[in-house]
This record gives C-alpha cells, structure tokens and sequence, in this order.
C-alpha cells in the first residue's frame, strides 16, 4: 500500500511541477506544511479533495490513505487501509 507523501509525488508529476514549495502553493498551504507531509503528516479532507480531482482519483481512496496514515488504533487502522485499497490505493 502507498502512503500519503507518494501521492504528492504523483501530483508533482501530473502537474509538471518540480518542487514541494509549488505544491504547496497550488495546494494553499504554508511551505512548511510540505515539510511535515514529507514526515508522516497528512492533510484534510477538503486538500485531499483537491489532490484527487486532480489525479482523477477516487477521493474516498486518498481520504481512506490519510486516515489510515493517521489513524493509532489497530482495528480502526485496519478499516481505512481495506477501504483505501478498495478505492484504488492498491500499488
């Protein structure tokens, strides 16, 4: 399963655009952000949102992978990692 930060990477490369410092621009978060993303952070909802349309991607599977990064319980870890890789979130 891939995690958030890869598809920033994929964004990147929709988009032609070379650095994080761009993403965060597009994405109307601090360049810092990007920083915090690269480290295990992941963004909301509504970002993902964005990040999805933009990769024509389910939105749910992105959500779902951010949860899933996010998420300290096992069980509840679980649930978002098979509806993320139920969504497309299966590379």
């Amino acid at each position: 399963m891939r995690w958030f930060d890869s598809y920033i990477d994929e964004l990147k490369k929709k988009l032609d655009i070379t650095s994080d410092y761009g993403i965060a621009k597009y994405l109307g978060i601090p360049a810092q952000s990007m920083t915090k993303i690269r480290n295990g952070e992941v963004l909301r909802a509504d970002r993902c949102l964005k990040i999805a349309n933009a990769l024509n991607r389910d939105p749910l599977e992105i959500i779902a992978t951010a949860r899933a990064q996010k998420e300290k319980n096992p069980e509840l870890k679980a649930v978002w990692i098979k509806l993320a890789k139920e969504r497309g979130n299966n590379e």
